[in-house]
C-alpha cells in the first residue's frame, strides 16, 4: 500500500487498490471517526457527572482562571508594632502592602488583591482572616517587621502556621458548618476532602514561603537569610487558604532599620514578593 506524507500524517492512496480492500480502508476510516466522538462525549459526560456531583464547575481554561491575593498589613491604629527610625512598624507594613497591590497590578493584570486595611485601622487579626475568607482569596499574605529584645538581630524569615496548630485548626473547621462543594464536611466524604485541602494548603504555604525566602535572597545577599518557619500566628488560623507570614527586617536594628526606611530597598523588598506571588500564580496554573 503506497502513500506520502503531509504533516507527519501518512496519507494512503486508494488508486489501483481492489473494491474489497477501498472498502475495508473506508470502513475502517468511519470507525476511527466514530471512536474520536465517542471519546470526546465520553469526557464531556465525565466532566458534566463530575459537576452535578461534586457542586464544583468543571476545570476552566489556563487564561481564565481567577486568582485573588489576600495582603495583609501588619497591626494597625491603637496597635503600633515595633518601633524603628523614625517610623512605626503598622506604618511600614501598610506602604509595603500597597505597593505590592499596584506591583501585582501590572504583573498579573487579571487578579484582584484585596487589601485587610487600607488606612490607619485597628484590626483584630480573626477580622483580618476573616476578610480574605470572605473575598474567596487564593493566598494570604501577612506582611511585618521584626524587633529583638537586644535591638541586634537583622535578616528576613517567613512564617508558616506550626504543623500541630495547622492539624488543629483543620479539625475545629469541622464544626464552623462550612463545606466541601455541595458535601457536608461532617461525611465520610467530606472528612476525606478536608484531609486533602488542609494538605494542600500546608504544602502550597510551604511552598510560597520558600519562594519569598529565595526572592529576597536574590536581592539582599548580605542580609541574613533567616528561613522559613513554623509559628503559632493568629492571624493564619483559620484562613481557609495557603497563609503565610513574612518578616521583611528588623526594624529596630541600627542600620538595618534604616536601610529598611530607604525607598531603594522598599522597592526592592516588593519586587521580591510581587515575583514570589507570581511564581505562586503559575505553579497554581499549572497544578488546577
Amino acid at each position: 500500500m503506497m502513500g506520502h506524507a503531509s504533516n507527519g500524517v501518512v496519507l494512503v492512496s486508494l488508486a489501483g487498490r481492489s473494491a474489497r480492500t477501498r472498502f475495508f480502508l473506508r470502513w475502517w476510516h468511519v470507525v476511527l471517526h466514530v471512536a474520536k466522538m465517542r471519546t470526546a462525549a465520553i469526557l464531556l459526560g465525565l466532566a458534566v457527572w463530575l459537576t452535578a456531583t461534586t457542586g464544583q464547575p468543571a476545570p476552566r481554561p489556563v487564561t481564565g482562571r481567577r486568582f485573588v491575593v489576600a495582603l495583609d498589613p501588619g497591626h494597625g491604629g491603637s496597635n503600633t508594632g515595633c518601633h524603628g527610625h523614625r517610623v512605626e512598624e503598622k506604618e511600614l507594613t501598610l506602604r509595603l502592602a500597597i505597593e505590592l497591590r499596584d506591583e501585582l497590578a501590572r504583573r498579573l493584570p487579571r487578579a484582584q488583591v484585596v487589601l485587610t486595611r487600607v488606612g490607619d485601622d485597628t484590626m483584630t487579626l480573626a477580622e483580618r482572616t476573616a476578610t480574605a475568607n470572605r473575598v474567596g482569596a487564593d493566598v494570604l499574605l501577612s506582611i511585618h517587621a521584626n524587633a529583638s529584645m537586644a535591638h541586634d538581630q537583622t535578616g528576613f524569615e517567613t512564617f508558616v502556621l506550626a504543623p500541630e496548630i495547622a492539624e488543629f485548626d483543620a479539625t475545629a473547621g469541622q464544626g464552623r458548618g462550612r463545606e466541601v462543594g455541595a458535601v457536608e464536611r461532617s461525611s465520610p466524604v467530606g472528612a476525606m476532602l478536608r484531609e486533602l485541602e488542609y494538605q494542600t494548603n500546608r504544602r502550597r504555604a510551604a511552598e510560597l514561603a520558600t519562594s519569598i525566602q529565595r526572592q529576597q535572597a536574590v536581592r539582599f545577599p548580605a542580609r541574613a537569610n533567616r528561613g522559613v518557619r513554623p509559628g503559632p500566628f493568629d492571624v493564619l488560623m483559620g484562613a481557609a487558604m495557603p497563609a503565610v507570614l513574612t518578616e521583611v527586617g528588623f526594624l529596630d536594628h541600627r542600620e538595618e532599620g534604616a536601610d529598611l526606611m530607604r525607598p531603594d530597598v522598599q522597592a526592592q523588598i516588593v519586587d521580591g514578593l510581587a515575583e514570589a506571588l507570581v511564581e505562586y500564580y503559575r505553579n497554581l496554573v499549572r497544578t488546577d
